[in-house]
C-alpha cells in the first residue's frame, strides 16, 4: 500500500492543497473546526471513484459523491463531521471497494485515500 510521505502530510495539514475537479481547480484548505478527506487516484488512467461517508453512530449520509479523477490527481471532501467516528467507503468503477472506520476525526487530522488498480489504502495523517 501507498504511504503518505513526511513532505506530503506536512504540506496537507500546513498549507492549502490544490486538487483538480470537473470544471476546474479548487482549493481545500484544512479547517481548523473539521477534519478533511483527499482521495488520490494512482492508477494510470481516469477512474470514477464514489466517496461515501457516514456517521458511525447514527448512519447519517454527510458525503455520496462520484468523481471522475484523472490519473495521478487528487479530489477531496472538507467540512466533515468533527470528534465523531465515521465510516468511509470507497468504490471504483473497475469493481474495487473498501471501507474504513475512521475513529481519529479530530480537528487537525485528514485522511488519506489511495486508489491503486488493486487496492483501496486509508492512512491517517497526523499533525507532527
Amino acid at each position: 500500500m501507498p504511504s503518505i510521505t513526511r513532505r506530503k502530510t506536512i504540506g496537507l495539514l500546513t498549507g492549502c492543497v490544490t486538487l483538480t475537479a470537473i470544471g476546474g481547480a479548487v482549493a481545500y484548505t484544512t479547517q481548523k473546526n473539521a477534519p478533511n478527506l483527499i482521495v488520490k487516484n494512482q492508477t494510470k488512467r481516469e477512474l470514477d471513484i464514489t466517496t461515501v461517508i457516514r456517521t458511525a453512530d447514527d448512519n447519517e449520509v454527510l458525503v455520496d459523491d462520484t468523481a471522475s479523477i484523472p490519473a495521478k490527481h487528487d479530489d477531496g471532501y472538507t467540512n466533515l463531521a468533527s470528534n465523531e467516528p465515521m465510516d468511509v467507503t470507497i468504490r471504483t468503477e473497475t469493481g474495487l471497494e473498501n471501507t474504513y472506520r475512521w475513529e481519529e476525526t479530530d480537528p487537525e487530522n485528514a485522511l488519506s485515500v489511495s486508489v491503486s488498480t488493486d487496492e483501496i489504502g486509508f492512512v491517517v495523517a497526523k499533525p507532527p
